[in-house]
């Protein structure tokens, strides 16, 4: 901590984040250590990121019956492509307070509309270094994502990523979306979203298109009450 205050030449870090949840380390062990930054001032929030659900309850359990400083964000991996958080960590955003803040929102660029199906990825583009994931990305629901995508971008007269990174603004426990902008233009291009307003019809529409497979106990609860 202290070598990171002084490279970022400041005496206190806003938001101090954990990268992944430790295996090897218990949880009070880790909340401590965080409580000491908060008393210290050294940090004035902490938050964690890919943490299984569980893990981060039982985290915020820990912390809060302790009197020790908790969690107030999580940082995951969320897109229209990627929305398995919505079974746990949204939920948990909204009953706790811990606000999601989503990576890789636009699918390593793939929602970005560059993409087109049965070719391959423009020359120099993200996903052409990553051609796995590109490959995994390669799917009807994926492709069917991205035609609602443009279709809404035609509507509103915005960008393909704009519509992505709007539609996860609007999502209840977001907190803000992060973005890997590789140049001023493309930053440029995407801040707009934040302005971008969808009706409940095309946030409809893009939820539907995107709809991840129901998994149990989820697709259980959904059948008996209509929702989970």
């Amino acid at each position: 901590m202290e070598e990171s205050l002084r490279r970022l030449q400041t005496d206190h870090i806003d938001l101090y984040q954990i990268h992944m949840q430790d295996l090897e380390t218990p949880e009070d062990e880790l909340l401590r250590a965080l409580d000491d930054l908060v008393t210290a001032g050294k940090v004035i929030y902490v938050g964690c990121s890919n943490y299984a659900g569980w893990k981060l309850v039982d985290s915020l359990w820990r912390s809060r019956s302790q009197g020790r400083v908790s969690f107030v964000s999580q940082q995951m991996q969320y897109s229209l492509i990627e929305r398995g958080v919505e079974r746990e960590h949204a939920p948990i955003a909204r009953e706790f307070g811990v606000g999601l803040l989503p990576w890789s929102p636009l699918a390593g660029g793939f929602l970005t509309g560059k993409y087109q199906q049965d070719e391959a990825p423009p020359e120099g583009a993200r996903l052409e270094k990553w051609m796995s994931r590109y490959e995994a990305f390669d799917t009807p629901r994926n492709w069917r994502t991205l035609d609602a995508v443009r279709e809404v971008a035609s509507e509103v007269g915005a960008t393909p990523a704009q519509v992505s990174l709007a539609w996860l603004i609007h999502k209840p426990g977001v907190s803000s979306v992060i973005f890997g902008a590789r140049s001023v233009e493309q930053l440029q291009g995407n801040l707009p979203a934040g302005d971008l307003e969808l009706s409940d019809a095309q946030m409809a529409r893009l939820d539907e298109a995107s709809k991840p497979e129901s998994v149990y106990p989820y697709s259980m609860i959904e059948r008996v009450q209509g929702r989970w």
